[in-house]
């Protein structure tokens, strides 16, 4: 009979804790009805515009790359029974159309900046060219056509007599994931570091070449070079 009352007397004062604190909740909820109230709101307004925003930035993307399309399109229509003072027209209105695309990120600023690379290479302007290529690949750092970028970004190096830079452009571009011409670029690097007496660096470029590439072609090359490398005593 003590335990029931004990259990009971419990039950009691348990339920009363549970009222109370029901209460002063309900209190709570009361007297700052209007700063919760506020605070949903800004959050619900929050989650809209969040949702509009990104709604805006997508149709502005597509809008940005049907501009691009269209900018292309014209410039290439065809090209090939175009006159030279016909094609350098269409490539200054390409230029002009791309301006202010160049600066933006992400594929549109990728996109904008390979095409006005592309005419710029056309014209055999390698500063602007390359200078073009590299904004392209860190505007799209993470799409296929940044190792392409960095890749033409070490031919116009090149062609301005920069081995420096069109090494690093090569090594960058051979570096990225996938890259189906890092066999290619990886020679590159290789005889561009002859080229600067840096044979250690060219042996690892070629080296790299026969160990992660055997069945390419580049490969027979690479251990050609080495073994003229070894028999000119330029490397051990």
């Amino acid at each position: 009979m003590s335990d029931n009352v004990l259990t009971l007397g419990n039950g009691n004062s348990n339920k009363a804790k549970k009222e109370g604190t029901q209460e002063k909740v309900e209190s709570f909820m009361m007297r700052n009805r209007i700063p919760l109230l506020v605070c949903i709101g800004i959050l619900v307004v929050a989650a809209v515009a969040l949702c509009v925003v990104s709604g805006v930035s997508e149709s502005v993307r597509r809008k940005n790359l049907a501009a691009l399309d269209s900018i292309e399109y014209a410039f290439t229509k065809g090209g090939s029974e175009l006159s030279d003072s016909e094609v350098s027209t269409r490539q200054a209105s390409a230029l002009e159309g791309l301006g202010i695309y160049l600066s933006k990120g992400g594929i549109v600023g990728a996109r904008a900046n390979m095409l006005a690379a592309d005419i710029y290479f056309q014209k055999k302007d390698w500063v602007a060219a390359k200078d073009c290529y590299l904004k392209a690949a860190a505007a799209g750092e993470k799409l296929y056509t940044a190792a392409i970028c960095h890749y033409n970004a070490g031919v116009c190096a090149e062609e301005m007599g920069d081995g420096q830079a069109a090494a690093s452009c090569y090594e960058t571009a051979a570096g990225k994931d996938g890259f189906y011409l890092a066999p290619h670029a990886l020679f590159n690097l290789g005889r561009i570091s002859e080229s600067l007496s840096d044979f250690s660096k060219a042996k690892e470029s070629y080296q790299k070449i026969i160990d992660a590439y055997s069945g390419d072609d580049f490969a027979k090359l690479a251990h050609s070079r080495l073994i003229a490398l070894k028999a000119s005593g330029k490397l051990e």
